[in-house]
């Protein structure tokens, strides 16, 4: 499965102008009912910071961040010491942290308005969803990737 991390500047066209040339549609996703310890382990074993995360029928419902399993670990960590934090990071349900505010964009978004999206919300990715199903999802990563293949065509 392809993630964030892992997708090739090589299948850019010459000239991106939409979210579906940078996005990446293989998404590495987590279901509603799963936990902040799942989701610390997907995103540690995938090398990824941003996880979409599903309701039963495949619909996105949030995102969960890096900093959201931070935040809760440290708080964890506060209230019960760090030699229990597995335990209690099996306990916390995704629906306590995820982010449910966010951007929908579709694979025909212009990359500049997705660009301005990330920036103004200070989000790190952004979903893509074609009728309300993901179908990929963008990161600022992306746009760092399409910036230096811009700037160096030779950079793949």
């Amino acid at each position: 499965m392809t993630t964030a991390t892992e997708a090739s500047t090589s299948q850019v066209p010459a000239s991106p102008s939409t979210v579906a040339d940078i996005m990446v549609p293989d998404v590495v996703t987590l279901r509603l009912e799963q936990t902040l310890h799942d989701g610390h382990e997907l995103m540690r074993d995938h090398q990824i910071r941003h996880v979409p995360v599903l309701d039963s029928q495949g619909l996105l419902v949030g995102l969960l961040n890096q900093k959201a399993v931070l935040r809760e670990a440290l708080r964890i960590a506060d209230e019960y010491g760090t030699h229990r934090l597995s335990h209690y990071l099996k306990q916390v349900p995704l629906t306590d942290v995820i982010n449910r505010d966010f951007p929908q964009l579709s694979a025909d978004t212009p990359l500049t308005e997705a660009g301005q999206l990330l920036l103004a919300r200070k989000q790190g990715a952004l979903p893509i969803l074609d009728d309300g199903r993901l179908v990929g999802i963008v990161s600022s990563v992306d746009f760092v990737r399409l910036a230096m293949r811009l700037l160096e065509p030779s950079i793949d």
